[in-house]
């Protein structure tokens, strides 16, 4: 059965966030608040949870979800060598945490799996207090849209709830202020930056947009 956690009360939100990491480490589905929209997550390091999560979502393994980090630190292990040029720490220490999705050559050593993403992993660091210390306690996440394809993302908590009913083992939401109205984050490819370029490829224009991107001396192309 299905646990609901008011991150609202203070005193509460740390048992919550270990009740989460619990859940994330049995391969279970949890919801969690972004800085964005209410996202599901699961713990990739658990063989199988990938395919729980895009089972829930209704699509196709080929489109993996993103991994949340709590720190740049987190990224090091996940992606190629080199990859965390001086420019991609750059656009990391600028937008980040925030609503800004960074795809980037992935460590083909991995030992868990993130999905079908050929070559790329996708990357981002939430602007949320809650999920941060979440990310930091169990580490890295992925985390995708709290809703069915086809469907738009769950605004609140409670849609979550009504949408994926016990099919999520823990819900946590500040109850007090459960509607967002936020959008999705914006998602870039940063090859170029390895190499020292300038270029980001828009692959979805959220939150961030293309020209607040060029404002900061980026050559944004669209996908």
């Amino acid at each position: 059965m299905a646990t609901l956690f008011d991150l609202a009360h203070e005193d509460d939100a740390l048992p919550a966030l270990h009740q989460a990491h619990a859940a994330l480490t049995r391969g279970e589905v949890v919801v969690v608040p972004t800085d964005t929209v209410y996202g599901i997550a699961v713990s990739p390091k658990v063989p199988g949870a990938i395919d729980t999560v895009v089972g829930l979502k209704g699509r196709c393994k080929d489109m993996a979800p993103p991994i949340l980090v709590a720190t740049v630190d987190q990224v090091v292990p996940l992606v190629a060598e080199g990859a965390l040029s001086d420019t991609v720490h750059a656009l990391l220490q600028r937008y980040w945490p925030g609503a800004l999705t960074v795809v980037l050559p992935v460590n083909e050593s991995l030992p868990f799996d993130i999905g079908h993403t050929p070559g790329t992993i996708a990357l981002r660091s939430p602007d949320d207090q809650s999920l941060l210390e979440l990310l930091r306690i169990h580490g890295p996440l992925a985390v995708t849209s709290a809703n069915r394809t086809g469907e738009p993302p769950c605004q609140s908590v409670f849609e979550a709830i009504n949408t994926f009913g016990d099919e999520v083992a823990v819900y946590l939401g500040a109850t007090h202020d459960s509607h967002t109205d936020h959008l999705p984050s914006s998602i870039v490819d940063a090859s170029d930056l390895v190499t020292g370029g300038m270029g980001l490829r828009l692959i979805r224009e959220g939150a961030i947009s293309a020209a607040e991107l060029r404002d900061a001396g980026y050559e944004v192309s669209a996908a």
